[in-house]
């Protein structure tokens, strides 16, 4: 179950062999639409009760209210993955705080997710654990990497067109460097809010010539997409561990990213990538520059980051450590209470160094 944020997808779909239930519950929440929320939690009580269900892993969003609110269809143990967290308070937030209390395990997507979800909510210390997601075996597995050019350099930032990726920075910081590299273009894919505040300031700036906003791509078009590319930006101003990210990596894409959250933990600075200190319009020319004035060193890069991408974000890595995370949740909560040594979640709830980029 999940919500539609694409109307022009159908409310009830198949991916694979397994039945997709799709509801409005972002219109529903924003809108305070007291009918469509009543008939949201009736058709999803309805399912769970049909469903009966052994666990349920639940991703943070607008999922949750509904999860919440539907309990009494079908009790079971619950656990709830945790992916972009801003800096602010977690614990004034009166629904994640309610999830937290109600899940059996709480699982962040990288360390310094794990890490903020450890300080705002330290009674929960033997519920949180996390693991990194990767890509599934079929994806991209029809497109082969072609090397990045850097004749006619296309710039590439991916994703929605929300604040929190920072694509506002990207067009300022490419509009420093534009006249020095002038055959240089922005690429930017997405659809969002933000659209055409964007490419107003594209205009703004003197640049939207230089720059192409494509709206969204299918799924099966990202690794063509990222094939154009020279480099990837991910300005992101809080994250948690971006799929476009995980994506260029496995196209061998050099990338330049904030500090934000888990982005270190994959682009590791000077070696995997470029990792911006202030994350500003001038640190990110500067990166851009460096990139395109030394291709070796940018391909390089480009290279240890998919080596470290095959390394620690493995699909199999991921798909064993949620199974063994399943079994636990089931097994009841004395399972995570061990101490190290015993079977527990030690290695999934590990003591993050102060510095994990290099790690």
């Amino acid at each position: 179950m999940t919500s539609s944020l694409n109307t022009d997808l159908p409310e009830f779909d198949h991916v694979g062999s397994i039945p997709v239930h799709r509801f409005p519950m972002w219109r529903a929440l924003r809108s305070n639409n007291l009918r469509e929320l009543v008939s949201i939690r009736r058709a999803i009580s309805a399912l769970k009760r049909e469903l009966r269900p052994d666990i349920t892993h639940l991703h943070f969003g607008a999922t949750s209210y509904f999860h919440l609110q539907t309990r009494s269809a079908a009790y079971t143990p619950t656990l709830t993955t945790v992916h972009a967290l801003t800096q602010t308070s977690l614990t004034e937030t009166s629904l994640l705080t309610s999830v937290v209390h109600a899940s059996q395990a709480v699982n962040a997507v990288s360390a310094a997710g794990y890490q903020l979800l450890s300080r705002a909510f330290p009674e929960a210390a033997d519920r949180l654990s996390f693991v990194y997601y990767g890509l599934g075996p079929s994806w991209g597995s029809g497109c082969e990497v072609i090397p990045p050019g850097f004749k006619e350099p296309i710039i590439l930032c991916l994703g929605r067109l929300a604040p929190q990726k920072g694509f506002d920075l990207a067009l300022r910081g490419f509009a420093l460097i534009e006249k020095i590299v002038p055959k240089a273009r922005l690429m930017i894919v997405g659809e969002g809010a933000e659209e055409w505040a964007l490419k107003q300031l594209a205009s703004d700036l003197g640049i939207a010539e230089k720059v192409d906003f494509t709206g969204s791509v299918p799924p099966e078009d990202v690794y063509t997409v990222i094939n154009k590319a020279t480099m990837m930006l991910l300005p992101s101003r809080f994250e948690g561990l971006p799929l476009v990210a995980l994506q260029a990596a496995k196209m061998q894409r050099p990338i330049i990213s904030s500090a934000a959250d888990g982005l270190p933990e994959l682009v590791v600075d000077q070696q995997s990538g470029l990792v911006l200190k202030d994350n500003s319009p001038r640190d990110l020319a500067e990166a851009i520059l460096s990139l395109l004035r030394s291709p070796e060193k940018a391909i390089d890069m480009g290279n240890a980051l998919a080596r470290r991408f095959e390394e620690r974000f493995g699909f199999d890595h991921c798909v064993s450590r949620y199974e063994r995370l399943y079994r636990k949740v089931l097994e009841g909560p004395s399972a995570f209470l061990g101490p190290a040594g015993h079977d527990g979640l030690v290695e999934l709830t590990p003591t993050v160094p102060e510095s994990i980029t290099q790690s």
